[in-house]
């Protein structure tokens, strides 16, 4: 009879013991990760369609997106403008106007404003108080004053190259503009107008290349402007600049090259959301990035997989909802950065949160009803 022990009866010293729990505990938690979702997705509190508000007003085909009815919310979402029709009067033809409306009351709140007939998509933009309201065509930008809807200014500018579309932003108090110019002998780029004159004020360096196609918003308490901008190489690059100056005082983004879509200031204006096309990324080029506005660094970085046009975050900060190029309209993470919500309620093309409460609102339309939309309110579930 073997009196010595084989291998496999020898005890196992604590050393292995303790790597074979390790790996035991990992590979428990890596399963529960994978089968459950996150704690913070089970602990969300879904929305809930509210009220409905439907709008008579025409589709205009957007690049890169598909038909859609043209509007804007103002910061605070109590305010939307949108474009509509309306008869002359003298011979039944239909003439382009804005309607402005309180989304509380349905009411209208100031014009109609009266458009010139836009080659290109008009573009519509307020001022953070919600007082001025912008309008960006082919050929020119009008400026109103939302408190007696008086026609502010209106600026002619030159026509936009082929398959572009004029963007304009408004600063928070409404006496700047800033709008995208080319001479027909020379480069593009992007201009900030006093409001009250209409005069050109100054040009933002190395806009040449960006003005045209890339979307641009003031910063919501410094004379400073935020978008793409030229580099040294063939990329384009997120940054601030100052606009007393027109330079480049803050490259955000400097390693990439990023075209950007759609911007979200959180209500303190401590936080803005950028939605960006990163054209030098192989996967994923499609993301939306949260920064801090003091420091200008990333907190949260989303990545929602489509051309994102529309933006807007929540009251409390937490949430962000995106408007994206494949008809879908969903709700993620400030924190976080994961999906929380989808929404099925049609083609969406614009969101904002309320202050009241914190309603969530979607501007969607139907493929089959070519002269109308609505405003689908939601509410968190009780």
């Amino acid at each position: 009879m073997n009196s010595s022990a084989s291998a496999s009866d020898k005890p196992r010293s604590p050393g292995r013991l303790i790597r074979f729990a390790i790996i035991s505990i990992a590979i428990v938690a890596l399963c529960v990760w994978m089968i459950f979702p996150p704690l913070e997705t089970l602990r969300f509190q879904k929305y809930t369609v509210a009220s409905t508000q439907p709008l008579s007003l025409p589709l205009v085909s957007l690049p890169d997106v598909g038909s859609r009815p043209i509007l804007a919310f103002s910061a605070d979402g109590q305010l939307a403008a949108y474009l509509s029709k309306r008869a002359d009067g003298v011979d039944g033809e239909l003439e382009t106007q804005i309607t402005v409306i309180d989304l509380q009351t349905g009411t209208p709140t100031a014009g109609p404003l009266a458009v010139a007939n836009s080659r290109t998509p008009p573009h519509l933009n307020f001022s953070r108080d919600g007082n001025v309201l912008a309008a960006a065509g082919a050929t020119e930008v009008r400026v109103w004053d939302l408190r007696d809807s008086r026609e502010i200014t209106t600026i002619a500018v030159p026509d936009v190259r082929l398959q572009s579309r004029r963007f304009v932003a408004v600063n928070s108090d409404g006496t700047l503009i800033a709008t995208s110019v080319q001479e027909p002998d020379g480069d593009p780029g992007l201009w900030v107008f006093g409001c009250e004159t209409g005069q050109p004020l100054i040009k933002m360096e190395r806009t040449s290349g960006t003005a045209n196609d890339d979307r641009f918003v003031f910063h919501p308490t410094q004379n400073q402007l935020i978008g793409a901008a030229d580099s040294d190489t063939a990329d384009t690059h997120l940054c601030v600049w100052d606009v007393q100056s027109g330079k480049v005082i803050q490259e955000i983004v400097s390693r990439e090259d990023c075209q950007t879509l759609a911007f979200a200031f959180d209500p303190g204006g401590d936080h803005l959301a950028v939605a960006m096309y990163h054209a030098s990324r192989e996967y994923y080029p499609y993301a939306t990035t949260i920064f801090d506005l003091e420091t200008w660094a990333p907190v949260t970085k989303i990545d929602n997989g489509n051309y994102v046009f529309w933006l807007a975050i929540s009251p409390d900060g937490n949430h962000v909802s995106l408007v994206d190029g494949s008809g879908e309209a969903s709700l993620w993470s400030t924190t976080s950065g994961i999906r929380l919500q989808n929404f099925q309620l049609g083609l969406p093309s614009a969101t904002a949160f309320s202050g009241d409460g914190g309603a969530l609102r979607l501007l969607t339309n139907s493929d089959d009803q070519s002269d109308s939309a609505e405003i689908v309110t939601l509410r968190v579930a009780e």
